[in-house]
């Protein structure tokens, strides 16, 4: 097996690892309040109020998963002065940005009158690339 087969196999691996941790971890969020959840993921991105009297939170979280390759091409010319010969070159690099990945993470929660507080109920199954 080579060594590109080798990191598509690998990724695929961690990717379902990844999928049943995030799965897992929201499932098992279900019941807590709203500053419980803020306390473990951060501050809120985004809250608004759906149709059926829910109310959806969201999460954002940005992460670098690579860079694209990094190309360098070289051209030259050679000039001949007599027995010496001197080269002159130009070099252009392109590639190396980082690959940016944005995920939403949405739960959604009914509001607790005896906690006072919203309350998960559910959540947004995430995109592939963000389980």
């Amino acid at each position: 097996m080579g060594c590109h087969m080798k990191r598509l196999v690998f990724a695929a691996t961690l990717a379902l690892v990844i999928s049943a941790c995030t799965s897992g971890r929201m499932k098992a969020s279900v019941g807590k309040s709203i500053q419980q959840l803020m306390v473990e993921h951060g501050p809120v991105t985004n809250a608004f109020d759906m149709p059926d009297g829910t109310r959806a939170f969201q999460w954002v979280r940005t992460g670098v998963r690579g860079a694209t390759p990094t190309v360098v091409e070289t051209d030259g010319t050679i000039y001949n002065r007599g027995p010496a010969s001197t080269w002159t070159a130009q070099s252009r690099i392109s590639g190396g940005q980082p690959i940016v990945d944005s995920c939403v993470y949405t739960i959604y929660a009914r509001w607790n009158e005896a906690a006072n507080t919203w309350t998960m109920t559910g959540f947004a199954k995430p995109s592939f690339l963000c389980e």
